[in-house]
């Protein structure tokens, strides 16, 4: 699940993740509500941390942290604040929230969120092992022919 305020952001995330296999529900941060993450059940949730508008994204992500059926979901935390990340970024590790630096290329998300979901070790995320909107990997089915 992919959350943020951009519709374009949103969209390059879809075209991105789902071109390696994931399945991609997105949101804008202003529609997000705690109960659609609850609805989607996400394997991982990208959240963008904008420097000058925090109140939006961390009080989301207390809200997903205090719900017993979130709090287990990773977190995949987008951000400049590299401050931040130094000041509290392991206390937030040790709640499944690790950090992707920005700006950042369509290769570093790929293997971040294909770290966090354990298809991959070589990650540029901070704060391993541990999104507007959420992801979850495709599972292949063999044919019983």
């Amino acid at each position: 699940m992919v959350i943020n305020n951009s519709d374009n952001i949103l969209a390059m995330f879809r075209k991105i993740l789902e071109a390696e296999g994931h399945d991609v529900s997105t949101q804008l941060f202003l529609n997000s509500e705690l109960r659609d993450v609850g609805k989607i059940k996400p394997d991982l949730i990208i959240l963008d941390y904008y420097v000058g508008r925090e109140g939006v994204g961390w009080e989301f992500l207390q809200l997903l942290k205090m719900e017993d059926s979130t709090t287990k979901v990773p977190v995949l935390l987008c951000t400049t604040a590299i401050k931040l990340v130094q000041e509290i970024g392991a206390y937030l590790a040790t709640k499944n929230v690790v950090f992707l630096r920005k700006p950042f290329e369509s290769r570093d998300l790929v293997k971040a969120v294909q770290s966090i979901l354990g298809d991959n070790m070589d990650s540029p995320v901070t704060n391993l092992p541990e999104s507007n909107g959420s992801v979850k990997k495709k599972t292949k089915t063999r044919s019983t022919d």
